[in-house]
């Protein structure tokens, strides 16, 4: 879908490049006349740490450790059926008065130097950050899998930029003080919400005067996102400097200022759907910078699913009188990105979803456009009028919401697979509950609309948005394969079918990886694609090929040999480049790589083995579907390998 994208701020002849005092060139920045510490410095104050450690919330990376704003008389959030309150609340009409709201305890709000001064490092780092705007035009070029609308984002830098450009220009510091006490109340006050807000006025909730650090965070973790796939030589992220870790300096400064911003956020204890945008973007950039596996992505993962409950996201009806229809699509979208998330996530590194949808009332955000959804009116009428029965948009269009739609379908289908391959309870009627999920999966994937059905449009050529298509279908398969491979490993049987799903999702990553580009190169989304679903594809065939090389025929389960061997050559090969240094999965794919290759090798040229690694080999993939620990999602400790490291983690 064609995007008309903001112009980038002019860029200013006189400007320099200023340098740290280790000659650490702050790439991004622009300097005014008068500034008295460049961004660089500034993140090296909030940080002496490396980044990756700098991430406990009410903390700052220099060791300094903040009280919490939030005052004793703070809203808690969502309060359920069981709390405290339930029953009064329950029978509020019955009450012959009217019961007491917690006032605004922000006002007056005294912040602590210490915390003020950080809050000062962050505005100004922002006030330097003059290629904030063109990166984020960018990301919403590039993406489909945003859960900030373009025109909340859009106002948030309109009225960062009004605010800086009435600064005084030869000493900002004063202003910046000002404005960061301010926002620090801000953040301390709950946002509110009634029916007939217009997005004017939601927007104006929390910038201008009333402006947020979960506002703020946002800009930084977008931000991030953009950098982590720009050239390294990109002049606009360089500006001019020599330094060849340019943008990874960058990249690790916006993420600092993007943890700052998140550690405010925590100390103030206001929950909100921005909030947890927020964290939905701070644990995609984390994936993107130190891995998909990493601790850090699964310790945010865990606090945006925190936000998520206590904001009362997960469920439809609360609040929903107060709450105009725009804002609940809004927060539909946000609450349904974080529960596929969470699904991706468990199911990569083999850990129980942190989200039940039980608890939940799961409802989809209608497939309309952001303009229709703030139009109101009778123009939002029409667009829901033309809405068919599912609530998808019958004129093909992909909106951003549109990927989002589907992937929660296929995210609930996937929660009942992963109960079943990551239970503990005791696997009865496998092959049957197996079957019943597959049904549930092929009817959801029945309904999708023809233009989001990958398996309807083999002929296309790809472009970005027919590579997000076969995302989907990637999803609806691993599905089967992970409900396969439950049934190969305690039932014995199954094992055609479990190898006929892999040759499908291997030649799918095949064909989705062999549209190379500079950007496919750069894209870190690309050795999620390899790993998640190429690997373990290719790891079943690779180790179904070795055990019929060493069993003499016939053999159950038929297999085309050379093509799955050039297959599978082709795919090793992407293991290669498909993660640059410095990427956050970059090591795993080397690993992956190393020992796929050495499967591989024993497959084209076969040395004499031993009878009882024959047999080890031959004991329908046992060793390989290690599920007493899922996430040794590939068993490659068996003898007939020599290999005895595992995967990094």
């Amino acid at each position: 879908m064609a995007r008309c994208s903001r112009a980038s701020p002019a860029a200013d002849p006189n400007s320099d490049v200023t340098m740290t005092d280790q000659s650490v060139a702050a790439p991004m920045t622009r300097r005014r006349p008068s500034d008295q510490a460049n961004p660089a410095i500034v993140s090296g104050r909030l940080t002496s740490q490396p980044t990756s450690n700098a991430s406990s919330p009410g903390s700052l990376g220099s060791g300094r450790l903040f009280a919490p704003l939030e005052p004793p008389s703070a809203l808690p959030g969502y309060l359920g059926s069981t709390s405290f309150s339930a029953v009064l609340t329950e029978h509020r009409n019955e009450i012959p008065f009217e019961l007491e709201e917690n006032t605004d305890s922000s006002v007056g709000l005294v912040v602590e130097p210490d915390r003020l001064r950080s809050g000062v490092d962050v505005l100004r780092f922002l006030y330097n950050f003059r290629v904030c705007h063109a990166l984020i035009e960018k990301f919403y070029i590039r993406t489909w899998n945003t859960v900030v609308p373009k025109l909340v984002m859009d106002e948030i830098l309109r009225s960062v930029r009004v605010i800086f450009d009435n600064f005084n220009a030869t000493d900002p510091t004063a202003q910046l003080q000002e404005l960061a006490t301010q926002i620090f109340q801000n953040t301390a006050r709950p946002m509110r919400t009634h029916k007939s807000m217009t997005a004017e006025e939601y927007c104006a909730s929390f910038t201008g005067r009333n402006l947020r650090w979960e506002a703020l965070g946002s800009i930084f973790t977008l931000c991030g996102m953009q950098v982590a796939i720009t050239p390294d030589r990109d002049p606009e992220i360089t500006q001019g400097s020599d330094d060849p870790r340019a943008k990874d300096k960058l990249l690790e400064q916006v993420t600092v200022v993007s943890t700052v911003c998140l550690g405010f956020c925590d100390q103030a204890s206001s929950v909100n759907e921005l909030l947890a945008i927020l964290q939905f973007n701070d644990t995609m950039l984390r994936t993107q910078q130190y891995g998909d596996s990493s601790y850090q992505a699964w310790r945010r993962l865990g606090d945006l699913v925190s936000t998520i409950y206590a904001a009362g996201l997960h469920l439809e009806n609360d609040g929903a009188d107060n709450c105009p229809f725009f804002l609940r699509q809004w927060r539909r979208r946000c609450f349904t990105a974080a529960f596929y998330m969470d699904k991706m996530v468990a199911t990569f590194v083999g850990r129980p979803p942190l989200m039940n949808s039980k608890f939940c009332t799961p409802t989809a955000p209608l497939d309309l456009s952001d303009a229709d959804l703030v139009a109101g009116g009778d123009v939002l009428n029409k667009a829901i009028s033309e809405l068919d029965s599912a609530g998808w948009n019958t004129k093909g269009m992909q909106y951003l919401v549109t990927p989002t739609r589907l992937r929660y379908q296929l995210a609930i289908i996937r929660e009942e697979a992963l109960e079943v391959v990551l239970g503990t309870h005791e696997q009865h009627n496998l092959i049957q509950k197996s079957e019943d999920i597959q049904a549930k999966s092929r009817a959801i994937w029945g309904a999708a609309p023809d233009h989001l059905r990958y398996d309807r449009r083999l002929d296309d050529q790809f472009h970005d948005g027919s590579l997000t298509i076969a995302y989907f279908y990637l999803d609806y398969l691993y599905t089967c394969f992970l409900l396969y491979r439950a049934v190969s490993k305690h039932t014995n049987t199954g094992q055609a079918d479990l190898c006929d799903i892999s040759r499908r999702v291997l030649a799918i990553v095949i064909r989705v990886n062999s549209f190379r580009t500079p950007m496919v190169d750069l894209d870190r989304h690309f050795s999620w694609i390899v790993l998640t679903y190429g690997v373990p594809s290719a790891s079943v065939l690779l180790l179904e090929l070795l055990r019929q090389s060493h069993e003499p025929g016939p053999h159950a389960v038929l297999l085309p040999r050379a093509e799955l061997i050039r297959n599978l050559s082709v795919f090793v090969s992407f293991l290669s480049w498909v993660s640059c240094p410095g990427h956050g999965n970059y090591t795993t794919c080397k690993e992956a790589e190393k020992k796929l290759s050495h499967i591989l090798d024993r497959l084209l040229d076969p040395q004499p083995v031993q009878q009882h690694v024959v047999d080890d080999v031959t004991s329908g993939l046992d060793n390989f579907l290690n599920w007493s620990n899922y996430n040794t999602l590939w068993d490659f400790n068996s003898e007939y390998m020599s290999l005895g490291e595992g995967f990094a983690p």
